[in-house]
């Protein structure tokens, strides 16, 4: 079957679970305003209000229902507001130094007015998309003369959206829409409006015009008479991009890790039974699969190879075939032997503390493929069309993230020191293990959500589900409102002498309360959780004697955080943990806990620009 329109750019493969959305808010001019209607009535959409911007940003003081009800907002500047077409239409091309001072001048009132509109965003942190602007089909001067020119409103507008991706940086929670490339992706000519319109329009052409243009000498056909539209395409083309944002921000069904095959997967048929290997075997869609593969282990996405084979035979042919594209110590586990791929699934999930839901299988084989699906409920598995592996693979929202950390960075490496470390503690007696790896455990306050490592925090609370005492997720507004409502939320960074493991706890205390604990399962087993409950308790929640309480929601997946507090010396009464200070455990004798200097506290944040709202821009009708 084709794939649709609105699947294309967001595959929706590795979807599981519903990205459910209560409401959505768009700030745009009138050129957005028939996206409210389509979102509404679109299976996976939700109700919307819309506020016009045509010649102005003043807001109302508040939006039309309460800030926290809405899911994001979507903002999209009308172009013709920072650029009317009376600022260029005189300019003489001779003049490159008028170009220069236009330009100057449109970035300016692109950075006051896109400071109006993100007001909401400042004052309540809502999440916020802000859509490009559509970028001409051709040179207006003509297609022979200098394309990388200001002259080229081509190239003046691609240069104005890098200039709005630059200013976005200066807000929190903010992210680009790239609604130009979604465009680009399905055919500018189905959509865009400068093949009638002026460039400052910079919109979906309709026909709007029919209308006042029925008096002329000579009847004039619509304008989709001319022109065939898909404008309705493109718009749920970019409602399925803006729920796609959406899911990888809130880390909907995320893939912590992609098992394959070898052959006839990342090769193209059995190399060791082939007399010679030729470039043909990874040529196309085989070296689609391995540059896809290279990505996600840079975005944080660990891989593992399962193949029926003579290890020592794969090992030989490996870099005849593959060179230095992708290394087998590039994954971060490798099981290449005769036993059933079930079994090595198994074993790869029980050493990476991973549960079915966070992998994806990819294998050519359709009764391997039944089998593992048997085995391990809830894992995806995809086959057999090899042309649809590499957009899966990169596009889908669930193997997507907002900021690649230095955690996720390296998360190969990590995984590798951690099964070194097993193999050491498989040689030795528990205590003699623990007393031999130098462990430093570091605990640090996250007072604000401008602090570096917070990106990291939140991916962390969204993404664990084995040693999380509530299972709950939270979304940055919602730990922005936790922290103006009193919470602090504590991290802890762990290293021994295998790695360093950087941020891999989190802990959200309200009070004398412990709402949630969170840890990764790499530092498992080394009582770093004792350690830090220790010093947050104890030194970091003051002297009163009122005794501290924590919360522990028992989830179908967090068995391993089940007798977290009961280890920390709290005791349950009716249904809660609690325990006196004197009552907590103190931090193990074998780990060591370090204190954080003022130069590793995170801070760095970037203020909004200040503005002058009468200077924004001259009204255009």
């Amino acid at each position: 079957m084709p794939i649709a329109d609105d699947a294309y750019r967001c595959p929706t493969d590795l979807a599981v679970t519903p990205a459910v959305l209560s409401h959505v808010l768009i700030v745009g001019s009138c050129l957005s305003s028939a996206w409210p209607d389509f979102i509404s009535r679109s299976p996976s959409g939700c109700p919307c209000d819309f506020l016009v911007i045509n010649n102005s940003a003043q807001l109302p003081e508040a939006p039309p229902r309460p800030v926290q009800d809405y899911d994001f907002q979507f903002i999209q500047i009308p172009l013709r507001v920072l650029m009317p077409e009376y600022t260029y239409f005189g300019l003489s091309y001779t003049d490159t130094e008028s170009y220069e001072r236009l330009f100057a001048a449109t970035v300016k009132r692109l950075s006051q007015f896109l400071a109006l509109t993100m007001k909401w965003n400042v004052q309540h942190g809502i999440l916020t998309f802000v859509s490009n602007f559509l970028i001409p089909q051709q040179n207006p001067m003509g297609r022979l003369l200098p394309r990388y020119d200001l002259r080229n409103f081509v190239c003046f507008i691609e240069k104005l959206n890098e200039s709005l991706a630059t200013e976005l940086e200066h807000y929190a929670n903010a992210y680009l829409f790239d609604f130009d490339q979604i465009v680009s992706t399905f055919g500018r000519r189905y959509f865009q409006d400068d093949a009638v319109y002026q460039i400052a329009h910079g919109a979906a052409l309709s026909a709007a015009d029919f209308a006042r243009d029925q008096n002329r000498i000579e009847p004039v056909l619509r304008i989709t008479e001319t022109y065939p539209l898909r404008v309705q395409r493109y718009i749920g083309a970019a409602w399925s991009e803006l729920v796609a944002m959406y899911r990888s921000l809130r880390q909907i069904d995320q893939v912590k890790l992609v098992i394959v095959d070898i052959d006839d997967t990342l090769w193209r048929g059995v190399a060791a039974e082939a007399e010679e290997v030729s470039a043909e075997a990874i040529e196309g869609w085989p070296l689609g699969v391995i540059e896809a593969l290279c990505h996600l282990r840079r975005r944080g996405v660990l891989l593992a190879v399962v193949s029926k084979n003579a290890e020592s035979i794969t090992r030989t042919l490996w870099p005849r075939i593959l060179g230095r594209r992708l290394k087998l110590e590039d994954f971060a586990i490798r099981k290449i032997n005769w036993r059933t791929k079930s079994e090595n699934v198994e074993e790869i999930l029980r050493e990476l503390n991973l549960l079915p839901n966070s992998v994806v299988f990819l294998d050519d084989n359709p009764l391997e493929r039944a089998s593992i699906e048997a085995a391990f409920p809830g894992i995806r598995t995809l086959g057999p069309n090899p042309y649809v592996w590499r957009r899966v693979l990169l596009w889908s929202p669930e193997t997507q993230l907002s900021g690649i950390t230095p955690e996720s960075a390296s998360r190969t490496e990590m995984v590798r020191a951690q099964l070194e470390r097993e193999m050491q503690r498989n040689r030795s007696s528990r205590e003699e293990f623990l007393a031999s790896i130098d462990l430093r455990v570091k605990v640090f306050e996250l007072r604000e959500l401008s602090d570096k490592r917070f990106p990291r925090a939140l991916e962390l609370i969204n993404k664990t589900n084995q040693f999380n005492t509530t299972g709950k997720r939270r979304s940055r507004e919602e730990c922005a409102r936790m922290l103006s409502g009193g919470a602090r939320l504590f991290a802890f960074d762990v290293q021994d002498r295998f790695t360093e493991y950087g941020l891999t706890g989190v802990v959200i205390v309200d009070g004398a309360h412990v709402e949630q604990f969170v840890m990764s399962c790499r530092v498992v087993g080394m009582d770093v959780e004792l350690a830090a409950v220790s010093e947050i308790v104890l030194s970091r929640l003051g002297g009163n004697k009122e005794p501290i309480t924590a919360s522990l929601v028992a989830t179908e997946r967090n068995l391993l955080s089940r007798d977290l507090f009961a280890k920390c010396g709290f005791t349950q009464v009716n249904g809660e943990w609690r325990a006196l200070r004197e009552d907590v455990a103190l931090c193990p004798g074998h780990i060591r806990l370090a204190t954080e200097t003022p130069d590793e506290d995170g801070s760095g944040a970037h203020a909004p620009p200040a503005v002058e709202i009468s200077k924004v821009a001259d009204p255009i009708g």
